[in-house]
């Protein structure tokens, strides 16, 4: 551990309950790092209903309160009890089961500030004050998360990940165009794509299309076309397929995110791929009449 197991989990503890309003932690495959968890109505909702929890527990002693409080940091342990690996705390994935409680408590907010509004003024212009608050913190909230979501978190997902989907429907349509599907290959580079991804996404869920450079001599037996998908920097992979394959032809894969092109490296099936047709039997045709040649008169 890289420090005092207790003093680690207090400060895990502090950096889990600060989430909500402060910062999510670093994982970008599930969250946009370094922001709250929440947004800022939802965010604003939370503090203020886990305070009027907290008052309300302290004045009418209703175990609920305290239980729905005390159950948010308990349902985030599995982020929490990260001692070994701090850094990987707080989690959103690892404090997911903290979301009912969590908007609970946000509920219990939006609801006593409606209430109060309600109260506050007439019945009818309560009514409609408390409407229009509410119907202004969701169309507020949704904008916020619809920005965060389909633009900001797309964005980081589409740059931070590999692009197996492009690659999986270029091995889809090779298969498509009489292609074996065993003869497909991701020639495997360190830190580049999860070949069994690419598998996925071609429609061969079972096959994961890893190849090494040294395994492509093996290849050589094999009859039909044959595809490689390589990445632009594995010089030693392009450089083995071009010595095992000479007829190869090579086409550099556009992608639509900057910096995830890749190339292809084609190779035609050679003639003595094709299986030989075995030789037609030998007709026996019937031997034809020999003509009689009427006698002269």
């Amino acid at each position: 551990m890289p420090g005092p197991p207790l003093q680690i989990f207090f400060s895990n503890l502090g950096k889990a309950l600060a989430m909500f309003a402060w910062d999510n932690g670093n994982i970008w495959v599930h969250s946009l790092p370094g922001r709250p968890a929440l947004g800022f109505t939802a965010a604003a909702l939370f503090h203020l209903g886990a305070v009027l929890l907290l008052v309300r527990y302290l004045r009418r002693r209703q175990w609920e309160d305290l239980f729905v409080l005390l159950s948010i940091p308990l349902l985030m342990m599995p982020s929490i009890l990260s001692l070994a690996f701090p850094a990987e705390n707080p989690s959103l994935n690892r404090t997911g089961g903290a979301l009912i409680p969590v908007f609970l408590v946000v509920g219990f907010a939006l609801e006593g500030l409606l209430n109060t509004l309600e109260g506050r003024l007439s019945p009818k212009a309560g009514r409609r004050v408390a409407l229009g608050v509410a119907a202004l913190l969701l169309g507020v909230s949704a904008l916020q998360n619809y920005a965060l979501v389909f633009v900001e978190y797309n964005n980081l997902y589409r740059q931070s990940s590999w692009n197996t989907s492009e690659m999986g429907a270029v091995v889809r349509g090779f298969i498509e165009s009489g292609g074996n599907p065993e003869n497909a290959w991701t020639v495997a580079y360190p830190y580049w794509v999860d070949t069994r991804l690419v598998g996925i996404n071609a429609g061969l869920p079972f096959r994961d299309t890893q190849i090494w450079p040294e395994q492509i001599e093996g290849t050589r037996p094999l009859q039909g076309n044959k595809l490689f998908l390589v990445k632009p920097d594995d010089v030693d992979g392009q450089e083995t397929l071009e010595q095992v394959y000479p007829e190869g032809v090579w086409q550099h894969y556009v992608s639509a995110v900057e910096g995830k092109d890749f190339l292809l490296y084609w190779v035609p099936a050679h003639p003595a791929d094709a299986p030989t047709p075995p030789p037609a039997e030998e007709e026996n045709f019937p031997p034809y009449p020999t003509p009689t040649v009427p006698p002269e008169p």
